[in-house]
């Protein structure tokens, strides 16, 4: 390669990585901008639920469906057990629940010579979910899927060789749940129907909110310093090339 070729080839080079250099700049200035536009929306999304929670009718000398026969639009907190009116069952399992999913997995262990550490390669062998179609909380009946942020659990088993075995895994919702329920009445029909675990809706939601907000800005700053760490070291490259 001759010199003039060689000059040639530098100047692509460093022209392609200040063309690179410039859009990890540009996404610099964009992700805190999209973070804060997140943050105002979050906080506008809270401030109204808090409105509504805030002026929720606590049922406490009133049943579920005594408030949707006297209430066309309006929300209401209800504390106690949403049941399963059919509970759905796994297979040769025992115990029925709001809804169940059982994932069987192949693991194998496998030596990732890049990594120079050992990993587990997955491979599905089944996987399979079912939920009941209803649910009672209180004296009232509502569908499943008007339900949200009913509380999981998890369990997890494995068997055989620890470099062949096979995992299964279970993700479900009891048959009953006990816990406070902020219910969305629309056209004197429930609407939705939100899980709380503790009494105090208002102040959990609130620290949802103030999670979700926390998590943005932490996303924000990671990605940030990742990006100011690829700029600084590519404007070295840059001037390294001569």
């Amino acid at each position: 390669m001759t010199q003039q070729e060689k000059d040639e080839f530098n100047q692509r080079r460093r022209t392609q990585l200040q063309k690179d250099n410039k859009g990890r700049i540009r996404w610099a200035v964009i992700i805190p901008a999209i973070g804060l536009v997140l943050t105002v929306i979050l906080g506008a999304v809270g401030k109204a639920k808090q409105g509504d929670i805030a002026a929720a009718t606590v049922l406490d000398d009133m049943s579920v469906a005594e408030f949707i026969d006297d209430t066309n639009n309006g929300a209401a907190i209800y504390t106690g057990t949403a049941t399963a009116v059919d509970p759905v069952t796994v297979k040769g399992e025992d115990g029925a629940y709001i809804m169940i999913r059982r994932k069987v997995e192949q693991e194998q262990k496998i030596y990732n010579e890049e990594e120079d550490k050992y990993e587990y390669e997955e491979e599905t062998i089944s996987d399979r979910s079912a939920s009941c179609e209803e649910i009672e909380i209180d004296d009232a009946v509502v569908s499943y899927d008007d339900f949200h942020s009913l509380p999981r659990e998890e369990e997890v088993y494995t068997e055989g060789a620890d470099n062949n075995r096979m995992k299964t895994t279970y993700t479900y919702i009891p048959e009953s749940v006990d816990g406070t329920f902020f219910i969305k009445v629309k056209d004197g029909e429930i609407s939705s129907v939100e899980y709380y675990k503790s009494e105090d809706v208002s102040k959990e939601s609130s620290a949802g909110f103030g999670l979700a907000i926390v998590l943005i800005w932490l996303t924000v700053i990671v990605i940030e310093i990742i990006l100011i760490v690829k700029i600084v070291k590519m404007n070295k490259a840059i001037k390294a090339i001569q």
